[in-house]
């Protein structure tokens, strides 16, 4: 699906692509100066979110801003250049709704903010192929639980809830200290 000379800036000459056969899109390419991966989602909340954040909450903290919008779409796209100091990595995300697109390297040798810079393109590029389709486009990018304006109440107890229940049981089953 990708143009061996468009990722060639970023990983050299490509030795080997690994592509798997699930839908959507999960592929590593490998070149002599690093890892490119490349994967889709169809639910980025559960994929790219953290700590209760929707994957678009987690990328703004990440990326340090709202994200870059693409005309003719509802997507937004964020860029960033991983924070490890030996190694760092480029990342470049596409949310539409709940879905996802990333690219982004592996212990690649010489990334820099233009690595960061041809990887948004990349993916501002290949996402709608990727995303053809794919119906979670359009769906709610899915709640931030750490948020109370946008959070929804679950039905289920998270483990720390359950946690906290289970230790004020014991401690009334057992007696308060006093009693």
């Amino acid at each position: 699906m990708f143009a061996e000379d468009e990722v060639t800036g970023i990983l050299g000459r490509v030795n080997r692509v690994d592509e798997r056969s699930r839908s959507p899109i999960r592929c590593r390419m490998y070149g002599e100066n690093g890892v490119l991966v490349a994967r889709a989602t169809e639910d980025s909340w559960v994929e790219f979110g953290q700590d209760g954040d929707n994957a678009f909450a987690t990328l703004e903290d990440i990326a340090g801003g709202e994200g870059r919008e693409v005309p003719g779409t509802d997507a937004r796209v964020f860029s960033f250049l991983g924070d490890a100091s030996k190694h760092p990595n480029a990342y470049a995300f596409w949310l539409e709704g709940r879905a996802g697109f990333t690219m982004y390297t592996v212990a690649a040798e010489e990334v820099d903010e233009s690595t960061v810079a041809a990887l948004e393109e990349l993916v501002i590029k290949y996402a709608p192929q990727v995303l053809d389709g794919v119906a979670s486009r359009t769906e709610d990018p899915g709640p931030n639980w750490n948020d109370p304006a946008t959070s929804a109440p679950s039905g289920e107890p998270s483990a720390a809830q359950t946690a906290e229940s289970s230790r004020e049981a014991e401690s009334t089953s057992t007696g308060s200290p006093g009693q």
